[in-house]
């Protein structure tokens, strides 16, 4: 993708040469230089003005504005003829400052700023005169115009995949953003941190192998915050299901200023006569049994009828009980296995 602005960029150096502006269309303070060859006296650089208008020796006022370079002098030599003052005038027109029709390109690019828009340009045009991405960024491109906000992917943009001409065509006054590190995941990941949308990630499943998959204190469900319908929402998704099924509808598409929250999953402590206490994650419809087994099963000291559960019942005090071993385990219950006498 890089490689191709690069190459990209050598290709628009023609087209954003002076000899490419025949068919700009003027407008409000653009720069010209207006030139009727065999009368330097009617040579001269003006400014359009506000009303679209220039002023000219012996003619006056000319109306340009909303007409293209060869329109407007193609107008200014026929005023010249009209008036009586050049039998064949042959009048010539350049845009020395383009200042009616401009974008702004912000975020990860390399030069972000207003560029004039000087013939017929699209986003990918302005991006590479912006000199591409950075290579944070992201490669979901945010087009404003007015009060509309759409959202395109670089890659459809480039090959003119599923777009419409009119969708990504820039005619003045939009701005072209390109995120930076907007995908947040977080929780029980191996590297949390953010994410730039590229090199073909757009998944959830793509954004927790990024941030290097789940850890061994990690959840069976993430939390999917999004704000597609302009209030954020949050979903919850079974991680392995995703895996097992990416092409699943439930595996998103992940947007600019999303978050992934891989939470901790339940814990149970076992310690007492046991092989190897210590604290265990909760799985699915954990058991007693299954987790004095996580534990590397019962000392020679230990028997089943000396296993004790230690749970905080509804008012977060601990009430210890004697569990069935097909008990299903919640989090932060306690077993304890005590040291049979017998």
């Amino acid at each position: 993708m890089r490689k191709f602005f690069q190459y990209l960029i050598a290709g628009l150096i023609f087209v954003l040469s002076p000899l490419a502006h025949a068919d700009y269309t003027l407008g409000a303070g653009d720069y010209v230089r207006v030139i009727v060859y065999g009368d330097a006296e009617l040579t001269r650089e003006t400014r359009v003005s506000e009303d679209g208008v220039l002023t000219m020796p012996l003619i006056g006022e000319v109306k340009v504005g909303g007409l293209t370079t060869i329109e407007s002098e193609k107008r200014i030599a026929e005023q010249l003829k009209r008036g009586g003052f050049i039998a064949n005038p042959q009048v010539s027109m350049l845009v020395l400052e383009f200042m009616s029709k401009s974008v702004s390109v912000l975020g990860g690019v390399p030069k972000p700023g207003r560029y004039p828009i000087t013939r017929p340009t699209d986003v990918k045009d302005i991006l590479a005169e912006a000199g591409g991405l950075v290579p944070e960024a992201s490669e979901i491109i945010t087009l404003v115009r007015g009060d509309k906000r759409s959202e395109y992917d670089l890659n459809e943009v480039i090959e003119r995949r599923n777009l419409k001409d009119e969708d990504i065509r820039l005619v003045g006054g939009e701005t072209v953003y390109v995120s930076v590190r907007d995908v947040a995941v977080g929780g029980q990941v191996l590297r949390p941190g953010k994410y730039g949308i590229q090199g073909g990630n757009r998944k959830i499943t793509d954004f927790i192998a990024l941030a290097g998959g789940s850890n061994e204190l990690a959840g069976e469900v993430l939390f999917f915050t999004t704000q597609r319908s302009g209030s954020s929402v949050t979903q919850e998704v079974n991680v392995d299901e995703i895996f097992r099924a990416p092409a699943s509808a439930l595996n998103k598409d992940v947007l600019p200023g999303d978050v992934i929250y891989v939470p901790k999953a339940p814990q149970v402590y076992v310690y007492g006569e046991v092989q190897r206490p210590g604290m265990f994650k909760v799985d699915k419809n954990m058991t007693v049994m299954q987790a004095i087994a996580k534990a590397g099963g019962l000392t020679i000291r230990g028997t089943q009828r000396s296993v004790k559960l230690h749970r905080k019942n509804a008012e977060g005090h601990v009430v210890k009980q004697t569990p069935d071993l097909s008990a299903v385990l919640q989090d932060e219950d306690v077993l304890f296995i005590e040291e049979s006498l017998l």
